[in-house]
């Protein structure tokens, strides 16, 4: 078999391509940010309003492994923006399928090209058709923004490989090459609460994310605990909160770093750093960043997307202006041009981690901009690639490396490639993620798309409290230290994602080693994103002698995190990122770990929580 021929999850290097080996069709798939064959099988192919089905499997037949047909809708469609849908998905599969035994359903999950998209919560199928068929119904999120977005559902078997799809690793399906497609527009029809009912504060209502115009603000529709929904009302122009008295000095809430395995550089927890002391980005005072735009004989960049990269500095600049509390600012040279690399872009084979291949594509990149930009003390440099882009995935990435210039090192440089603009993602947040890391942040966990250290392309993002504190960014006129001594707190929260100063968290510290964390988010400012009503307390544990590892990340495997949130059942362990809204607490919910209890007691502008322990 040639070298290069096509096997099932062997690498490929560009989506769409397909091949033939020994009679079986492949296709050049993404999985995850990877490239890979996948077998090309008889499955449904999904179309704009429905999907086409093979012949469903006799009823009860315990058949040969594989999946034998599989719809997907969604309703409504059209729908308004940040309005809830379903997503009903339907797979018959060859062996009869089981709710308890084995073979195992599988798992179902659905996906949006659409940023911030947290997916869809599936509950446990119904079986059908003697356990050959069984139907997925889920809820989801429609994104802020308006058009039409890709809507995909993928599975792989759970427990059992030859439960249906034969295959617990790989997911089918998963790269979106089968798609319906929803409409979100700003004139689809309303959801409606009760015909003909008034809205008014504290009242019943049905849809969450509705809203209604009161004196003096807003009502807002928002699910509380126990499923239920009431109306809240919401001002425009949020009071102050003070911050409660009697709390220690934030050196009490400095944990120590102590980690047993280090799958990473940078500290969990303090001091900020390495423990191999590379020196790490300034989180405060001006540093010099770069960026430039490169592109290729197969992918030439236009006038307009130099131009719209202002933007995307200009979004950079202003989070970190907000976040570092006006400490840290940047020094840009822009030159505001293309540089036309050597060889066409496939040619440029980028392998995360492989210096080998690494090195020589950003030394290209500096040397091409040297006659443009002075280095001298550069601290990271951005590259700029055109959309039409393909085959380079998520780009260029390297830290704490070195490549040279004729004014000094250059050791940090990132460019995101068409995994970001397959996926509308935008730059600006994925430069921010990268930049923390090498300035200290390890990130990654508690694994949600709550936090741009979490996920740059994430519902909301913010930068979390405990990130935050250790970036040396939230002093005591925004976090509260809960004294040891202390048994009751009752305070108020600002929505992190609120461009509001103020009291925005609490940490209680646990030993020197272990806290847990509270903070508050809505669907406002950087969290746009998060679909209208959600809001929320999050509470999570860190542990400081724990790290994460991401070995395993490509195949949905987590070993071990030093972060985890704290739910209304227990410490979750999941780090499915997909199921960071079910970590929201509503008004009403209370967790409890190492004796400390968290209470949502009240929403609103602000949320009001109450710790004891």
């Amino acid at each position: 078999m040639p070298v290069d021929a096509a096997t099932a999850g062997g690498k490929c290097t560009k989506a769409g391509l397909t091949q033939k080996t020994k009679g079986i069709s492949y296709k050049c798939t993404k999985s995850g940010k990877s490239l890979k064959w996948v077998k090309v099988s008889a499955t449904a192919t999904n179309t704009s309003a429905t999907t086409t089905t093979t012949t469903i499997a006799t009823k009860g037949v315990n058949g040969p492994v594989g999946i034998t047909s599989w719809t997907t809708t969604v309703s409504p469609n059209p729908v308004k923006p940040g309005a809830q849908f379903t997503i009903t998905s339907v797979i018959s599969c060859g062996p009869i399928m089981s709710l308890t035994g084995s073979p195992h359903y599988p798992e179902m999950l659905a996906w949006m090209n659409a940023p911030g998209f947290v997916g869809a919560q599936f509950g446990v199928p119904i079986l059908s058709n003697g356990g050959n068929t069984a139907t997925f119904t889920g809820t989801a999120t429609a994104p802020s923004g308006t058009g039409g977005f890709k809507v995909w559902t993928y599975v792989r078997d759970r427990i059992n490989p030859n439960a249906c799809t034969g295959d617990v690793s790989s997911y089918k399906n998963s790269d979106g090459a089968s798609f319906l497609t929803l409409t979100v527009s700003s004139s689809a029809a309303t959801n409606t609460t009760v015909a003909g009912a008034v809205a008014k504060d504290g009242g019943a209502c049905t849809n969450g994310g509705d809203k209604s115009t009161a004196s003096g603000g807003y009502l807002e529709c928002r699910a509380i605990s126990g499923g239920s929904y009431k109306w809240f009302k919401l001002s425009t122009s949020p009071a102050a909160v003070s911050m409660p008295a009697g709390g220690s000095s934030l050196d009490a809430c400095k944990l120590t770093e102590a980690r047993i395995n280090k799958f990473q550089p940078w500290n969990i927890g303090f001091p900020r750093g390495t423990s191999d002391d590379t020196p790490a980005l300034p989180s405060t005072g001006v540093s010099n960043i770069q960026l430039i735009a490169v592109d290729f004989s197969d992918a030439v960049g236009t006038a307009e997307e130099l131009t719209a990269a202002d933007a995307q500095i200009s979004e950079y600049n202003k989070w970190f202006k907000f976040t570092s509390n006006g400490t840290l600012s940047f020094n840009w040279q822009y030159p505001k041009r293309w540089l036309r690399m050597s060889r066409p872009s496939p040619d440029y084979v980028h392998v995360k981690g492989d210096r080998a291949k690494v090195l020589p594509m950003a030394q290209e990149i500096v040397s091409l901009a040297d006659p443009l930009i002075d280095f001298t003390n550069s601290d990271f440099v951005f590259v700029l690639f055109p959309r039409t882009i393909h085959g380079l995935s998520d780009g260029i990435g390297m830290a704490n490396w070195r490549v040279e210039s004729a004014d000094g090192p250059v050791k940090n440089l990132f460019g995101g490639a068409d995994y970001f603009y397959d996926n509308n993602y935008e730059l600006w947040s994925y430069w921010i993620h990268e930049w923390g890391h090498p300035m200290g942040l390890a990130g990654h966990s508690p694994r949600s798309n709550l936090s741009i250290m979490d996920n740059q392309n994430g519902s909301s993002v913010t930068l979390n409290v405990w990130d935050t504190f250790f970036a040396g960014w939230m002093g005591a006129d925004e976090l509260y230290c809960m004294p040891s001594t202390q048994s009751t707190l009752e305070t108020q929260l600002i929505p992190l994602e609120r461009l509001q100063r103020g009291m925005r968290g609490v940490i209680v510290p646990i030993s020197t080693t272990e806290a847990l964390v509270v903070e508050s988010h809505r669907a406002e400012g950087w969290g746009s994103r998060l679909g209208d009503g959600t809001y929320g307390v999050l509470v999570y544990y860190i542990d400081t002698t724990k790290d994460t590892d991401r070995s395993g990340e490509q195949q949905g495997i987590v070993k071990e995190v030093w972060s985890k949130y704290v739910t209304p059942m227990t410490v979750d362990t999941n780090p499915d990122p997909s199921n960071a809204l079910k970590k929201l607490l509503l008004q009403g919910d209370r967790v409890t770990y190492k004796g400390i209890t968290v209470t949502l007691t009240k929403t609103g502008d602000v949320d009001t929580v109450k710790i004891t322990k």
